[in-house]
């Protein structure tokens, strides 16, 4: 009975460890899975943004366990640009100051507050509109890594690290099915 119960402490605590060493906190930027299914690494690099050597060893891909709030992340645009310069940049033809007092005059909240607002009611826990981080696994090194434009996937920046559980570590060629199937 006492080598059963040692035993069953062992194998829970086998299986602690191992959902541990698949959790981590991730930050800067996500897409929603919806995007990336059905692609490979390579392909990854392509819609994200990424230099394509650096999906050369594959990647990880880790969903969010939490939904951030409007503090913990910043409104990105799209992977047509690297980083954040446009987004910023365009504040002003996002937003035309005319129509931010018109906006206002009238009670409105401001208008990156109801983006942000339509922006997280849009995300899930669960299914295709979930939240991932792409990692690849050739790490990042600084003067020689490139974010090339990307082609189009809508993107935000967490500004604070949230919990996230890895879902699949991928060779470069292999395609992201989390949820089983075939085809593309």
């Amino acid at each position: 009975m006492a080598l059963t119960n040692a035993i069953l402490v062992l194998l829970s605590n086998a299986r602690v460890a191992m959902v541990m060493r698949n959790i981590r906190n991730v930050s800067g930027f996500v897409t929603k899975e919806r995007f990336i299914l059905g692609k490979t690494p390579r392909e990854m690099a392509r819609l994200l943004g990424f230099d394509a050597g650096r999906m050369s060893e594959g990647a990880e891909v880790y969903v969010l366990k939490v939904l951030p709030s409007d503090e913990q992340f910043e409104l990105a645009g799209y992977t047509y640009w690297s980083g954040l310069d446009p987004a910023r940049k365009q504040r002003d033809v996002l937003w035309p100051r005319e129509a931010v007092a018109i906006d206002r005059r009238l009670g409105l909240p401001d208008p990156e507050v109801r983006a942000r607002k339509r922006v997280r009611n849009s995300w899930s826990l669960h299914g295709p509109d979930r939240l991932v981080k792409v990692i690849p696994r050739k790490p990042h090194v600084e003067g020689v890594s490139e974010y090339p434009p990307g082609t189009g996937v809508p993107q935000w920046v967490l500004r604070v690290a949230l919990p996230a559980v890895l879902v699949k570590t991928l060779g470069p060629d292999e395609p992201y099915r989390p949820y089983g199937g075939v085809g593309r």
